[in-house]
């Protein structure tokens, strides 16, 4: 077993513990419009587009200091972190994520840490 494998174990396990971090891992789903067309819609006689829904599980960050500084914040904006073991695709740029209190954001960037084993993610509420 990796590091990141025992990485992502161990984190898996102190979020299932609500005595250590349980309490702190919320639920999302997220869509994501697919390039292409879709299926093909009589009705209005236009093509819907494709879309990917996946879900998972994500805990609040907070931005660093250099972050704030360098980075076009908006009040509304968020950061969180996602076990990549734990999500059921990598989010990319603008997929939709619904948090688990019903907010709507947009992703604005992803950065996975150098194992992958977790992603920070910015997000932007609509």
């Amino acid at each position: 077993m990796g590091t990141r494998e025992v990485l992502q174990a161990d984190l898996a396990e102190a979020f299932a513990n609500d005595d250590e971090l349980g309490q702190a891992y919320f639920a999302f789903t997220a869509e994501r419009t697919l390039p292409g067309g879709g299926e093909y819609n009589p009705g209005t006689g236009t093509y819907e587009p494709a879309t990917l829904t996946y879900s998972g599980s994500y805990w609040r960050e907070t931005f660093t200091f250099s972050e704030i500084q360098s980075l076009d914040l908006d009040s509304a904006d968020i950061k969180v972190g996602m076990l990549a073991s734990a999500v059921g695709e990598m989010p990319q740029v603008d997929d939709t994520v619904t948090l688990d209190n019903g907010s709507q954001a947009r992703v604005v960037s992803v950065e996975p840490d150098p194992l992958q084993a977790t992603y920070s993610v910015h997000l932007r509420i609509n």
